[in-house]
């Protein structure tokens, strides 16, 4: 998407984000990364998933981004409004959502499209 449509990781990475903020489910979507769930009926809360690993079959791709300070400032606040701990973390989810929604509108097409992410 980077190349067709001649814009740089970090911009890409700004709209995605801004993309889930205007939606509101931007900490949805880190959560989700970030809890592993429990079994239908069981009584305890999902636990935290302290590292996050692609699923079967699913590589992982890492890609370079370099934000500016100011950037990096909201970044760091986005961060710690999600719980998302690391940059990383908030950038990655945003950004395969992102790419991963079908929907020509733009918005989030459903909880199935982001529990099967891959990373970027």
């Amino acid at each position: 998407m980077s190349r067709a449509e001649g814009i740089e990781y970090a911009q890409l990475a700004m709209d995605a984000i801004d993309h889930y903020l205007t939606e509101g489910v931007l900490g949805v979507l880190v959560q989700a990364r970030l809890e592993v769930s429990r079994p239908n009926g069981s009584r305890f809360p999902p636990r935290r998933n302290l590292r996050s690993r692609s699923k079967a079959g699913i590589r992982r791709v890492l890609w370079p981004v370099q934000f500016r300070p100011a950037e990096l400032d909201i970044l760091t606040e986005l961060v710690e409004e999600t719980g998302a701990e690391h940059l990383s973390t908030l950038v990655s989810v945003a950004v395969e959502a992102y790419l991963l929604d079908d929907d020509e509108d733009g918005s989030l097409t459903g909880a199935s499209s982001v529990s099967a992410l891959p990373a970027t």
